[in-house]
C-alpha cells in the first residue's frame, strides 16, 4: 500500500514538472514571435560597401605621423629637415656651393636656396598623390634622402594642423623658382573623401633658386602655444646642426625677424661623393639589386642589359662592359627579358651582380667624403668651446662590404670650466650629411649601448656642459623606422685608418 502511495506522488510530481515546462516554453515562443515582430517592422539593413579614396591616408594625423615617422608636436622639424635636405642636395647635383635662408614667421616657415630651380614640370607631378616620385628611391647612395614623399607629406600638415576643421580647413604652400609663383591649397572634398588641391601661378622675383613657404598652424596654435618655447630651440639645434655637418654650407635662420644663426662656410669646396654620381654594383646585395633592376624596367622598358651596366660606378670601359655582357649571355638582351617578363628570375639577377661585382673596382671609403678636423674644430670654437678641451677622431672601415667613414668630436664649453650657469650638454648626430630630429644612434657596436649611454658613462651627462659631434658616411644605411630616428651601427669590420680601406 505505502509503495502505491509513493508511485502515485511521483508521478504527480512529473506531471507537474512536464506542466512547468511546457508552459515556460510557451512562454519562450511567445516572447520570440514578438521580438522577431519587433525587428521585421523596423525592416532589413542592407549594408553598402563604401569606397574610400586612398590618398586621404595623407589628410589624418594619424597617417601622416606613420608617413613621417614623427609626432604632430615635430612636424615643424620635419619641414626643415625634408626642405633642407632638398635643397642641400639639389645645390650638390648643380655643382653649386649651397647658401641656404631659413625664415619663421608667425605661422610660416620658409626655406630658400641657391640652386637651378625646381621646374614647374616637378611641381605639378608632386600635385599627383596617386604615385610616388623619387629619382633615389631604388638607389643606394650616401644621399640624405630617398623615401620620394617630403612634399607629399608636407602640403597637408597644415590643413590637418587646423583648428577649423571641416570644409573651411585648409593649408597653402607656395613654391617660387624660375621666375614663377606656384600656390597650392590643399583641402579634403568629406563628399567624396578624397584630397581637393587648388594649383595656381602667377610671375614671382625669385629667378635663381628656390623659395618654398609652408603654412604650420602648430606656430600660432592655442593648443601648442606651451610647447613653442621648446621647439623653437629644437628648431635652432637642427639648423645649427646642418652648418655643423656641411663645411660647404652658408646658412641663415631668422625667427620673426631676429637672426639666430648665421653660419659661413668653412670650406666652399668641400668634396663629398654627390648624389648624381653613379652607384656602386659592390654596394647592393641581390634584393636592392632585384628592385633597382625593377625600377629601370618600370620607367625604362627597352633598355638593354649593357645600357644598364654601364651606369654603375667603374663600368664605363668597353671592355668591362664586354666581359659581363659574355659571362652572362646578355649580349643583345634587354634588362627586361633577362629580369624575367613573366616572373623574376633570381639566378639571372644573382649571376649579374656577382659579374658587375667581379669586374668593377670597390670604393675606398675616403671617396665618400669626410668633415674633416678642421672644420669641427672651428665649429666648436664659434661655439664657446675651450680649444684645449678639443679632441678628434676618423674611421674608415667596410661593414658587410660596403664602406663608410665615422668621425667624431668632442669638447667642452668654455663656461663649464669656471663657475656660474654654464650651458647644458650639446649633441649634434648626422647620417650622410643630414642631422637627424632625434639622435639615431640607438646602438653602437657589438655592445648595443646608445651614444647617450656612451656619454653618460664618461660622466657627460645631460646637465654637462659639452659638446659632441657623431657623423656616418655610408651608402647603405638601414633604419629602423621610418621618421630615420633609428640606426643601428655595426662594429667588427674591417677598419683602417690611412683611409684605402
Amino acid at each position: 500500500m505505502t509503495a502505491d502511495l509513493d508511485y502515485q506522488a511521483l508521478r504527480l510530481r512529473w506531471a507537474e514538472r512536464r506542466k512547468r515546462i511546457r508552459e515556460r516554453a510557451i512562454q519562450q515562443a511567445k516572447s520570440d514571435r514578438r521580438r522577431r515582430s519587433v525587428f521585421t517592422n523596423q525592416g532589413t539593413l542592407t549594408r553598402v560597401p563604401f569606397k574610400v579614396s586612398r590618398l586621404m591616408e595623407f589628410c589624418t594625423k594619424r597617417e601622416l605621423v606613420n608617413q613621417t615617422g614623427h609626432r604632430e608636436t615635430e612636424w615643424l622639424l620635419v619641414v626643415l629637415k625634408e626642405l633642407t635636405d632638398n635643397a642641400l642636395d639639389e645645390c650638390e647635383e648643380a655643382g653649386i656651393a649651397p647658401t641656404i635662408n631659413i625664415e619663421v614667421n608667425g605661422d610660416q616657415i620658409i626655406i630658400a636656396d641657391n640652386g637651378r630651380g625646381i621646374p614647374a614640370k616637378t611641381i605639378k607631378g608632386i600635385l599627383n598623390y596617386s604615385v610616388r616620385v623619387s629619382s633615389r628611391e631604388a638607389y643606394v647612395s650616401p644621399t640624405r634622402g630617398a623615401q620620394g614623399n617630403a612634399l607629399k607629406t608636407i602640403l597637408p600638415m597644415g590643413y590637418v594642423l587646423d583648428e577649423r576643421k571641416g570644409e573651411d580647413a585648409f593649408s597653402e604652400t607656395i613654391i617660387e623658382s624660375h621666375r614663377r609663383l606656384h600656390r597650392i591649397r590643399f583641402s579634403v572634398d568629406h563628399v567624396r573623401q578624397e584630397p581637393k588641391i587648388g594649383y595656381t601661378s602667377e610671375p614671382s622675383p625669385i629667378a635663381k633658386g628656390t623659395r618654398i613657404t609652408v603654412q604650420m598652424p602648430t606656430l600660432t596654435s592655442t593648443l601648442y602655444t606651451y610647447l613653442i618655447d621648446d621647439l623653437k630651440e629644437r628648431f635652432l639645434l637642427l639648423a645649427e646642426a646642418y652648418a655643423w655637418i656641411n663645411p660647404h654650407l652658408t646658412l641663415r635662420v631668422t625667427w620673426n625677424g631676429k637672426t639666430e644663426c648665421d653660419f659661413k662656410a668653412t670650406d666652399r669646396h668641400f668634396s663629398k661623393w654627390s648624389p648624381s654620381w653613379p652607384t656602386s654594383a659592390h654596394w647592393y646585395d641581390v634584393s636592392r639589386f632585384r628592385r633597382y633592376m625593377a625600377a629601370h624596367i618600370a620607367n625604362r622598358a627597352s633598355v638593354t642589359v649593357r645600357e644598364f651596366i654601364s651606369e654603375f660606378d667603374g663600368m664605363t670601359a668597353t671592355a668591362k662592359q664586354k666581359a659581363v655582357l659574355e659571362e652572362t649571355g646578355t649580349a643583345y638582351t634587354s634588362l627586361y627579358d633577362f629580369f624575367g617578363r613573366a616572373k623574376a628570375n633570381p639566378d639571372n639577377i644573382a649571376k649579374l651582380l656577382a659579374s658587375i661585382q667581379k669586374h668593377a673596382r670597390e670604393i675606398k671609403p675616403k671617396h665618400l667624403g669626410e668633415i674633416g678636423k678642421e672644420h669641427f674644430f672651428r665649429m666648436m670654437e664659434m661655439a664657446g668651446g675651450d680649444p684645449k678641451t678639443f679632441a678628434y677622431d676618423r674611421k674608415f672601415g667596410h661593414a658587410d662590404g660596403v664602406p663608410y667613414v665615422v668621425e667624431c668630436a668632442f669638447g667642452v664649453h668654455g663656461d663649464g670650466l669656471t663657475a656660474g650657469n654654464a650651458p647644458h650638454r650639446k649633441i649634434i648626430t648626422g647620417v650622410n650629411w643630414s642631422p637627424g630630429i632625434n639622435n639615431p644612434f640607438k646602438q653602437i657596436g657589438s655592445g648595443g649601448d646608445s651614444m647617450d649611454a656612451i656619454l653618460s658613462e664618461l660622466k657627460a651627462n645631460s646637465s654637462q656642459p659639452v659638446m659632441a659631434v657623431l657623423h656616418l658616411a655610408c651608402p647603405r644605411v638601414d633604419y629602423t623606422d621610418r621618421g630615420k630616428s633609428a640606426i643601428v651601427v655595426h662594429g667588427g669590420g674591417r677598419r683602417a685608418d690611412d683611409g684605402n680601406e
